[in-house]
């Protein structure tokens, strides 16, 4: 089964930005560290692709940190609106913003 992955590449310093992208993959456990290193290498390639970087640019940029984790849009999506309707609530609630008007 197939699988998407997110891998996210970041610097120590905190200079740059965290660059991250989607990588479909076979289903793996993403403790083995072998089939975790090879899910990384095929997302730090489609990095440098999209971003037309070499292999020394990453160092240049400091960017040495990987991180992988399971990408799952749709409860990336229901924890993004369950936080976006706790700010906005917060935000009825100090009148920065007003409610709107029901018809």
């Amino acid at each position: 089964m197939i699988k998407e992955y997110q891998v996210t590449l970041t610097c120590e310093s905190s200079k740059y930005r965290p660059v991250s992208t989607i990588v479909k993959n076979e289903e793996v456990c993403l403790l083995d560290k072998v089939a975790k290193k090879t899910i990384i290498n095929k997302g730090i390639q489609k990095i440098c692709i999209q971003r037309y970087w070499g292999s020394r640019d990453l160092k240049a940029y400091g960017y040495t940190k990987a991180k992988v984790r399971e990408y799952d849009k749709e409860k990336i999506e229901k924890e993004n609106k369950e936080r976006y309707e706790k700010i906005k609530e917060a935000h009825y609630k100090d009148g920065s913003w007003k409610r709107p008007k029901e018809k």
